[in-house]
């Protein structure tokens, strides 16, 4: 992707990755031609080329604003909680909130699964070794069991995976007060010390 230097070109940039966003999660990435993009973007079809080479260029584009929007929020959602194993239940509460206000954006996921698998890599490899990190000082501070950091740190991006897709992609219900409760339990005995 060619990088704008200026205002306007940011604004256009910014334009067709919202587009496509939105046509990859309502259409699919194969059904999304770059006439579409273009067009709802409301941008010429030449200047799509001249920052883009190929719609895969902009799924990349998208699964890393996905990564960044998703970690962040996050990280605002637990920022002030300092025990590892409470981290981990208000954790995996936001991120089920997160994908259930941001549905497209798993949905773009699962599409970069498909077509551009080393991006769909890329995403998790990235949550893992950054996860990772916060685990390994966790157990280092005797607050969580000791255990390789990666392998735990993919077990429970696993568990929020799978819990929404099931939650909230597949029949949207969200998890009940009980559900939770026990999501809970089972974080806390699978990580205590």
């Amino acid at each position: 992707m060619y990088v704008p230097k200026t205002e306007r070109g940011k604004e256009t940039v910014n334009r067709i990755i919202t587009s496509s966003l939105e046509l990859f999660a309502e259409k699919g990435f194969s059904s999304t031609s770059i006439n579409d993009i273009t067009e709802k973007a409301g941008v010429a079809h030449g200047l799509f080329y001249f920052y883009f080479r190929t719609k895969y260029d902009i799924l990349d584009n998208i699964v890393k604003i996905v990564n960044l929007d998703m970690r962040k929020y996050l990280k605002l959602s637990t920022m002030g909680l300092d025990k590892r194993i409470e981290i981990e239940k208000v954790g995996m509460q936001k991120f089920l909130e997160w994908m259930k206000i941001n549905r497209k954006y798993y949905r773009i996921l699962i599409e970069a699964q498909v077509h551009k698998p080393e991006s769909y890599t890329w995403y998790f490899e990235t949550l893992s070794k950054r996860y990772s990190e916060e685990l390994r000082k966790a157990m280092d501070e005797g607050q969580i069991i000791k255990v390789n950091p990666e392998l735990l740190s993919y077990i429970f991006i696993g568990i929020g995976h799978m819990l929404g897709l099931r939650y909230v992609l597949w029949h949207n219900d969200g998890l009940t007060e009980r559900d939770m409760r026990d999501l809970n339990l089972i974080i806390e005995r699978m990580v205590s010390p």
